[in-house]
This record gives C-alpha cells, structure tokens and sequence, in this order.
C-alpha cells in the first residue's frame, strides 16, 4: 500500500508520476480535485479547469515576472531589449494589450496567408516523407515530427542561411519558457545568451524586410498590424521568438503523439483510407487523449474564491488540462480512444479562453499532414518501445518512436 501511495503522488518530477501519470490524475479527481502545494493550487476535474482558463483574475504576464526575479536572485541582469522581448511574447501578455497583439497575430492564420501557409505545411510534410523512400523502419520523432516544424519555419520566414544556423543553434535553450521552474543558473545564462542572439538575428532579418526582402510571415504580420511597418518592426523579432517558442514544441508532441495513436490503430488509418473516418477527427482525439501541453500555469492578480477556497494574490494555479481531458464526468469512456466522439471539440488539449494556444491550428494541420503523407505509403505500426520524454513537466512528449511503414 505503501507504494501505491507513492505512485499515486502528485510530483511531476518524479519517475513515478510520469509512469503513472494517467491513474494519478484519477485518483486525484476522485478524492483530491483540488490540492494545495505550497502557494501553488492544483485543479485536476474539467470543470474548474475549464472555469480557470476563463478567469480573469488569474494572468499569464506572472511567468516573466517570475523568471525576471529568479535572474535577479542569482545576480543576472535582464537589458532592456530582452525585457522587452520577454514581456511581449504573446503567451506572458494579458488585458488588453494581449487582446490587441492576439489580433494581429491572427492574421497569419486567417484568409490568403492561412492558404498560403497551409500549401507550404504540405509541400514540406510531403518532401519530408518523400526523402524517406525505401525506408521502412524509423524513427517517427527524430526522423518525422521533429524536423518538419524545422522545415516549415525556414519556408515561413524564408530565412537565409545565416538565420537558420542561429535557429538551429539557439531553439533548444528557449524551449524553457516555456516551463521555467525547470531551468537552473546553468540554464538561465544560456537561455539569455539565447534570446539574445535570436533578437538581434530577427532584427536584422525585419531590417532586410524593409528593404524588399519577402516572405509570407512578414507579409501576413504586415497586415495584422494595418500596414504599420513600423510597429511591426518593433514587434517582430518578439513575433518570430513567439512562434519559435511554441510552435515547435506543440507541433512536434502533437504530430509524434499522433504517430503513436496511429501506429496502435491501424484500423483506424483504414477507416480514413476508405474515407469512413478524418484524419483530422484522430488529430482532435489525440489531442484529447494524449495532450501534448498536460499542464498550464496561472498566477493569481487579484483576490477571488474558487471552488470554497480563498485564493491570495501572488498565489500560483496549476491548471492539468491532460487530467480535465480524461474527466470521466465530461467524455463517455475517457480511457478509450475514440476518434470521431461527438463532444471532441470540448477537448482542453490547446487551453481555452483569452490564452487559448494561437497556433493550435497550425500544430494540427502539420500532424494532420504528416501523418497523411506517412499512410499513403502504407500502414504505420510499432516496431519496438515508445519512449515518453521527461525533459519537461508541463509536455507530453515522445522521445523516440520505433515505427513501420507497409
């Protein structure tokens, strides 16, 4: 009993929460659905994660607060263009400011530039694949989803060669972000040397754009910003980190994660071949069973009771969207997958609210086209272990993926 207790323990890092990590949110559910850690607050039931995603006393912008005073505690300095940087990105913004920069981005993926950008999500996954040919056996992670939105953000930018290099270079430091309570001192210098050498490699990159350089992201941003080519300078480099930053770690887990539902259902991708069934219905339920974000984090600005408990400003909320998204009580037979169910669209897998993931239909369509290019060689299957990552808290993630294509 003793070890069941451990193994049922909320403690993200710990080996045996990842292992068990689907029965520990059950039980949490059931008997604890909201748990107390620290100044840290815990909700696991769809219902009140759902009704904190949508609260407004609960704010992004804490998470670069939070990081802006850990560098300070360990005597690194924050200049003024990275703090700039920094508190601009989209994901940390709240109120207003984030209503209005939200709206610009939204013009990548709308009208003219989504069809645009979709061609190009296609054109790479099918070249990507195609450069596969003759290869039966691979990796779906480091040979599939992990270089595709590689290859998407080079053609998106158009980067030359010079800003790719400081891409490839620097991506992995930034991907803390997004998880910050995870970096040490180590990391925080890194992650600043960084951002750092992206924002002046952006920067240089709007200057060209301004000078005729061309490219479909610059364009579409051009028009979310009414034509001002000035804010749009100011904004840019804080634009393309934003996209970096979240579109490479929800489109690999998703796109991998899909690789891995298909790979255990072949059925399923017979279904889609003979058109009973979408390719985009199992990347919704992916979505649902296996969300690549598990966890979100929330900071609490003003004073406000939730569920019977007083929570304080300064508090932290803990918001396990993998959990919500297993809630018996909101979809039948949670355990099972289920493409194709008829609430899928309440999935919580991209958030909900104000700070809904603004490039959750991006992240899809690069999975549903990855993995429709992959099918139509053949039918995918396991060819050994999946291994799950545990380089992050809040990710639910492959390391590796040992597939099949016949």
């Amino acid at each position: 009993m003793a070890y069941l207790d451990k193994a049922l323990r909320f403690n993200p890092a710990s080996p045996d929460f990842q292992e068990n990590l689907h029965t520990v949110y059950h039980h949490m559910r059931t008997h604890q659905p909201v748990m107390r850690i620290g100044k840290t607050w815990v909700l696991t039931r769809y219902k009140d994660v759902y009704q904190a995603l949508r609260e407004r006393s609960f704010i992004s912008s804490g998470i670069p607060e939070d990081l802006h005073a850990e560098l300070e505690k360990r005597s690194l300095s924050l200049s003024p263009a990275l703090r700039s940087l920094l508190y601009g990105i989209v994901l940390f913004e709240d109120g207003g400011v984030h209503r209005e920069h939200r709206q610009a981005l939204q013009a990548l993926f709308s009208g003219d530039s989504w069809v645009a950008l979709t061609d190009i999500i296609s054109r790479e996954a099918n070249s990507l694949v195609a450069e596969l040919n003759g290869v039966n056996t691979l990796d779906g992670i480091g040979q599939i989803a992990a270089p595709l939105w590689g290859k998407l953000f080079v053609a998106w930018l158009n980067l030359p060669e010079e800003q790719q290099e400081v891409v490839e270079q620097e991506r992995n430091a930034i991907r803390l972000l997004l998880d910050p309570s995870a970096i040490d001192r180590q990391g925080l210098e890194r992650l600043l040397k960084a951002l750092s050498h992206l924002d002046k490699s952006f920067c240089r990159l709007a200057q060209a754009h301004r000078k005729g350089y061309d490219s479909l992201f610059y364009r579409s941003l051009l028009k979310g910003y009414g034509g001002n080519e000035e804010t749009l300078s100011q904004r840019f480099s804080t634009d393309c980190v934003t996209m970096l930053i979240g579109g490479s770690e929800t489109s690999e887990a998703l796109s991998g994660n899909l690789l891995f539902m298909l790979a255990q259902h072949p059925e399923l991708q017979e279904r889609v071949k003979n058109n009973s069934l979408r390719m985009k219905d199992i990347v919704i339920e992916t979505m649902r069973f296996e969300s690549p974000l598990q966890m979100a984090r929330r900071k609490v600005e003003a004073p406000v009771t939730l569920l019977g408990r007083q929570l304080s400003v300064g508090d932290n909320v803990l918001l396990c969207l993998g959990s919500a998204n297993r809630d018996e009580h909101v979809f039948e037979e949670a355990w099972r997958f289920m493409p194709g169910r008829k609430n899928a669209q309440r999935q919580l897998g991209f958030g909900a609210g104000a700070h809904q993931c603004i490039g959750q239909l991006l992240a899809q369509y690069q999975a549903e086209s990855l993995a429709t290019a992959l099918s139509d060689r053949g039918t995918i299957t396991l060819e050994g272990e999946a291994i799950w990552s545990k380089k992050s808290l809040i990710l639910r993630t492959l390391e590796s993926l040992a597939i099949r294509i016949g």
